[in-house]
């Protein structure tokens, strides 16, 4: 499973090789962003998760909590803004890197959104996606993201905002198919054509 790290989290005291996103205090190596941790024996770096997400009201998104305050949490949506949670919305008392499944109430004119319908999410994995590839991976009447989930035995919530939060049995081809409608989503007929190479992969 892949780690997600925030800012400021420490990810490790070895002596090793660093890539983008993270930085040295003392003998520790720290994330600078929100993101997923990419680590080997000798090197770590942090893949950012952002994009240019605009929210839009009742859209279902996947987000993740960013900070924590004495009164609530900022949440990063994918957005160009994060979002600010009250503790008076949850039951339980969250922590940074938490995963979350919540609702889009309102928008404001500088396009920051208020958060409801507040689910916990599990730790899982995260994919990435542009939002705008969104409707493509679920497809019409969810035949795509069924196509999905049969053929990688995966749990898949598919969040408005590009995030996808999933469990597989085959995550890399569950990546692989995913990047292949990202790629390949002008095209007519690409239900058939992810659900042929899946099971030529499966």
């Amino acid at each position: 499973m892949k780690r997600i790290v925030v800012p400021g989290e420490l990810i490790t005291d070895k002596n090793v090789k660093t890539g983008e996103n993270v930085f040295i205090k003392g003998n520790c190596i720290y994330s600078s962003v929100l993101g997923i941790l990419n680590e080997s024996d000798d090197f770590v770096n942090v893949v950012p998760l952002n994009g240019p997400y605009t929210p839009i009201v009742n859209d279902a998104i996947v987000c993740i909590i960013k900070n924590v305050t004495n009164n609530g949490y900022i949440i990063d949506i994918n957005s160009h803004s994060d979002c600010f949670l009250p503790k008076s919305l949850v039951t339980k008392e969250l922590s940074a890197g938490q995963m979350l499944l919540a609702r889009v109430k309102e928008v404001d004119g500088a396009d920051v959104a208020e958060l409801d319908n507040i689910n916990i999410l599990p730790l899982a994995n995260i994919i990435a996606v542009p939002s705008v590839k969104v409707p493509r991976i679920i497809g019409k009447n969810n035949s795509m993201l069924n196509v999905l989930k049969k053929y990688t035995q995966s749990n898949i919530i598919v969040g408005r905002n590009g995030w996808i939060w999933c469990t597989s049995k085959n995550l890399a081809l569950l990546e692989n198919a995913i990047n292949m409608i990202v790629n390949n989503s002008q095209k007519s007929n690409l239900t058939n054509t992810v659900e042929e190479y899946l099971k030529r992969n499966s």
